[in-house]
C-alpha cells in the first residue's frame, strides 16, 4: 500500500468515534429499509398491469440518477454540496485506491457505507413522483415506485460493500457482483475516476453514455466479471488494471 494512502487511513481511523459501530451501522440501514419496504407494501391492493411498468421505469431512472450524482456532485465541488464532494473524493477515494481498494475491519464500514439519513433523504425524494402517481390515480404504482427505490438504495450499498470487501474468494463467483467489483476498482484508480465507471450497481448509464472503461456491448458490461480484454486500449495505457 503507498505511504500516502497508509497514512491516510491511520488518521481517518483516528477520527471515527470511539462509540462507533460498523455493523449497528449497516443494521440500521437494513432496519430502515426493509421497514419502509413493508410499510408500503401493505398499502398496495390489487395493482394493475400497467401499474407494474413503474418498476423497470424506476430501475433506468435511479441507475441514470445514480451515475448523474456520482459523476457530478460526488466528483466535482457543487456549491451547497460540498460535504458530498468532500466525503467522496477527498476520503474514500484517498481511503480506497486501485492498488489497496479493500477494506479491514467492521470500523472501516464508516467510509464504505452512507450515514443513515441518506437513505431517508432518498425515499423523501421519491415521495414526489409518488405522490403525483397517487394523484393522478395509480396509488399503487406509486407505492410500488417507492418500494423499488428503496430496494435500489439497499442493493447500492449491498454492491459497494462487495466491491470492498478484504476476501473476493466468493464475491467473485456471483455474476452482476462480480462485474461491479472490477468495474467500480478500476474508477479508484486516480487517473480516471473524474471520468469513468460511475454507476456502483449496474453498469448501464455508463455504457449509455460512453463513460465505462469498457468498449463493448451492454450484456457484456453487465457480465463481464473480471474480464479485462475489453478495456479500452487508451485506459490500459493509463493505467487502468
Amino acid at each position: 500500500m503507498p505511504g500516502r494512502q497508509a497514512a491516510f487511513r491511520a488518521d481517518y481511523r483516528e477520527r471515527i468515534a470511539p462509540a462507533y459501530a460498523g455493523w449497528a451501522h449497516v443494521a440500521l440501514i437494513a432496519v430502515l429499509g426493509a421497514a419502509a419496504i413493508w410499510v408500503c407494501a401493505r398499502q398496495i391492493t390489487a395493482p394493475a398491469w400497467y401499474e407494474w411498468l413503474v418498476i423497470p421505469f424506476a430501475f433506468c431512472a435511479s441507475n441514470v440518477f445514480e451515475w448523474w450524482i456520482h459523476k457530478t456532485v460526488m466528483h466535482r465541488p457543487v456549491k451547497g454540496l460540498m460535504g458530498i464532494y468532500r466525503r467522496h473524493t477527498l476520503a474514500h477515494h484517498e481511503f480506497f485506491t486501485d492498488v489497496e481498494p479493500t477494506l479491514d475491519n467492521s470500523r472501516d464500514f464508516r467510509i464504505v457505507f452512507f450515514p443513515p439519513y441518506a437513505l431517508v433523504a432518498f425515499m423523501t425524494m421519491s415521495l414526489v413522483p409518488a405522490f403525483v402517481l397517487g394523484q393522478a390515480g395509480l396509488a399503487n404504482a406509486g407505492w410500488l415506485l417507492l418500494i423499488t427505490n428503496t430496494g435500489l438504495y439497499l442493493n447500492y450499498e449491498l454492491f459497494h460493500f462487495c466491491c470492498h470487501v478484504k476476501n473476493d474468494s466468493v464475491v467473485r463467483r456471483i455474476p452482476l457482483v462480480n462485474s461491479i467489483r472490477r468495474h467500480h476498482i478500476a474508477h479508484h484508480n486516480p487517473a480516471i475516476m473524474m471520468e469513468r465507471n460511475f454507476n456502483l450497481t449496474y453498469p448501464v448509464a455508463d455504457w449509455f453514455f460512453g463513460t465505462s472503461d469498457l468498449k463493448c456491448g451492454l450484456v457484456k458490461h453487465i457480465f463481464n466479471g473480471y474480464d479485462t480484454a475489453a478495456v479500452r486500449r487508451d485506459l490500459k495505457r493509463a493505467g487502468t488494471p
